[in-house]
């Protein structure tokens, strides 16, 4: 998959999730074709360490508010893109009054900094993150779709082409043919994972759709034989079992243990990225991890971890999921981008509001390794308003993270409460 730089002013959003994680990645891990070579930190300002830090904070807000006002079964397996809403956030910061401005970055942890700032830090973090590893497929694509002569501002294409290396494209929302290209661009870069973001002709209300991808393909450093993958039972929240094709190994891995919760880190490629599964204790719930996981449980276990040898219990599982974000934004703070009046920087057009947010993802996870993907969607209206033997055995539900390392960005957030695939 060729990488694609698009960058986003807030975007890599709950970067920080995993930040310390790196420091415990082994020094001369072999790899599915043999050695390589440990992937280098990426240097971090201390300003963009704070930057970082509120982007975390924000990560964990924005799953557990996904999934509190998820509909029905969406809570059970939810998994979100923290980096995708934050880049489709960004273009439309790009786009809002100041006082809208000011709401959105403070919800996101953003207050103390300009505009200015945020987007040229994430410029160079979306480079560095790209660059990270040559054995990991990472692709960031940002988009804007405008109806055919609606006015829109230069200045906010201007900014959102060179931040985020957005493709902007003027259609007719009238025709199934647009749809059918808004759908193309979202599958072409999701290596085709999600194929179609839009399943309807566009409503005549909608005016302009912000569209952010995220693709990320990664093989373990230390892959799973297959031979070894046999069915064993998980047990499920209400302590019904069901029986799963359960991967196994045994191997030196960053590991995390107190009276709370278990932590092991899977490493892909040249260790640059890394999915942290955090299985809660027996007598606890995943419900109260994912209540209670924020940063500053993060770095406790970012300093508690350490590497040794663990048998591991790893799940497969195959997944798509779909939600609905405008309650969950709102919920986070950010009310202004729903009120028409407030998207000044788009266009002049005092009807202009935020319709909705949607974002589609998509996890796969076996022996080879993990491919995962996300679709972030804004459509802009016109409207009138341990003990013992170390082990990792995860056998019942549990968190997981997919990150780069050394800085901590958070790509992807989910739940696995039933493994299916």
């Amino acid at each position: 998959m060729k990488k694609i730089f698009l960058l986003a002013p807030m975007a890599t959003l709950a970067l920080a999730i995993m930040l310390a994680l790196a420091a415990c990645a082994p020094e001369t891990p072999d790899g599915p074709t043999g050695p390589v070579a440990p992937a280098d930190a990426i240097e971090l300002t201390t300003r963009g360490a704070e930057k970082i830090a509120a982007d975390n904070d924000f990560a964990f807000r924005f799953f557990r508010e996904t999934i509190a006002t998820a509909k029905g079964d969406e809570k059970q397996n939810a998994f979100v893109s923290p980096l995708s809403m934050t880049m489709a956030l960004g273009m439309l910061y790009n786009g809002t009054s100041p006082e809208a401005a000011t709401e959105m970055a403070t919800a996101l942890g953003l207050a103390d900094l300009t505009a200015d700032e945020i987007n040229a830090h994430y410029k160079a973090l979306g480079e560095a993150l790209l660059a990270a590893d040559p054995k990991t497929a990472l692709a960031i694509a940002n988009s804007i779709w405008s109806r055919d002569g609606y006015p829109v501002k230069p200045t906010f294409y201007d900014l959102n082409r060179t931040w985020y290396g957005a493709e902007v494209q003027s259609r007719d929302f009238s025709l199934q043919a647009t749809v059918d290209e808004i759908n193309r661009w979202c599958a072409d870069n999701t290596a085709g994972k999600i194929p179609e973001i839009l399943k309807e002709p566009i409503p005549a209300e909608v005016v302009m759709y912000l569209i952010n991808a995220v693709y990320f393909k990664g093989e373990w450093k230390f892959a799973f034989d297959k031979s070894d993958t046999r069915d064993e039972p998980f047990t499920l929240a209400d302590g019904s079992t069901t029986q799963v094709s359960m991967m196994n190994q045994t191997t030196d891995l960053p590991v995390y243990y107190d009276d709370k919760f278990q932590c092991v880190e899977l490493p892909y490629g040249n260790g640059a990225f890394g999915m942290l599964a955090v299985l809660p204790t027996p007598e606890s719930s995943l419900d109260e991890l994912v209540a209670s996981f924020d940063a500053a449980t993060y770095n406790e276990i970012s300093n508690g971890l350490h590497e040794m040898g663990v048998e591991v219990k790893l799940p497969r599982w195959k997944q798509e999921c779909e939600f609905g974000l405008v309650d969950a934004t709102l919920n986070l703070g950010m009310e202004r981008i729903f009120v028409p009046g407030n998207l000044g920087g788009i266009s002049d057009d005092p009807r202009l509001a935020v319709g909705e947010i949607r974002q589609k993802t998509f996890v796969e996870v076996n022996e080879q390794g993990t491919e995962a993907a996300a679709i972030t969607i804004i459509g802009n209206y016109a409207t009138a308003e341990p003990s013992g033997p170390p082990t990792f055995h995860a056998d019942r539900p549990f968190l997981y993270l997919i990150r780069e390392r050394s800085t901590g960005a958070i790509l992807f957030i989910g739940r696995m409460d039933k493994p299916q695939v």
